[in-house]
């Protein structure tokens, strides 16, 4: 990415190295950042008043190139810094990965309003990124039934299982969306790691207190057909179970240098 050149001589050489080393932090802090990097840009390129202190001077046309420039800055920082994070973890699975599967990977966490590392976890422990894979009745990314896959469109299982990761994504995508509007109309925020699982593992459960359990009469069979999803071994999967799955995940096989928080 080209950073526009600032060539203020009113600008000192150690607030460009600062403006410099902010925009290269990291996503967490640049959100931290960006209001006071709007006002630096703003007073960086002000014109100084030499006389009538009392009156602002009017905003001129390099003030608010320069603010909007930054903006253009940070937008690109911050959708480069996310887009690499996943492209890595993505990567210590598939090494030849495609941008567009990365880019439909955040693409559908921002539709669904979850973490883009906690979807990435999923598909991973779904169908190891391999989207030709099949378990009985459930196939592709997200190991979905031919009900899902008719969510999107009218395909034969045969077509959906040729489409490449990148062209699975919306299914999965319309997937979530679909069993979130259903079962969860009155969910507030974001989609915690556990609860975008619970959607592909047991969706109509996803608000009780446990998805599955040994004990219960109902859920026990699907409970022991699922057992390793068991974190904390206490006879139950809940979605704190599920979100410490993707968690293992994150940190143990998909890169965990980039992957961990």
């Amino acid at each position: 990415m080209h950073l526009p050149r600032i060539t203020n001589s009113n600008i000192g050489v150690n607030r460009f190295g600062t403006l410099k080393r902010i925009c290269a932090t990291p996503k967490t802090i640049i959100k931290k950042t960006y209001p006071a990097i709007m006002i630096a840009a703003h007073a960086l390129t002000a014109p100084i008043a030499s006389h009538a202190p009392e009156r602002m001077p009017v905003e001129t046309n390099i003030q608010k190139q320069a603010v909007k420039s930054m903006e253009n800055i940070f937008g690109d920082i911050i959708e480069t810094v996310e887009f690499q994070r996943i492209k890595k973890m993505v990567a210590n699975v598939v090494p030849d990965v495609k941008d567009e599967f990365v880019s439909e990977i955040i693409k559908t966490s921002e539709k669904v309003n979850c973490e883009a590392e906690d979807l990435t976890a999923l598909l991973y422990k779904e169908s190891k990124f391999e989207p030709d894979v099949k378990n009985g009745s459930f196939a592709g990314l997200g190991q979905l039934g031919k009900d899902a896959i008719k969510l999107s469109s009218e395909i034969s299982m045969e077509k959906f299982l040729s489409l490449s990761r990148a062209e699975q994504m919306p299914y999965v995508r319309n997937y979530i969306l679909t069993m979130k509007n259903t079962y969860m109309r009155k969910h507030k925020g974001k989609l915690t790691g556990g609860e975008l699982y619970a959607l592909f593992y047991t969706p109509a459960r996803v608000n009780k207190p446990f998805l599955t359990s040994a004990t219960d009469s109902i859920t026990k069979t699907l409970y022991e057909a699922n057992k390793p999803l068991d974190y904390d071994k206490d006879l139950k999967i809940t979605k704190t179970d599920l979100q410490m799955v993707l968690n293992n995940i994150k940190t143990t096989i998909l890169n965990p240098v980039m992957a961990k928080k």
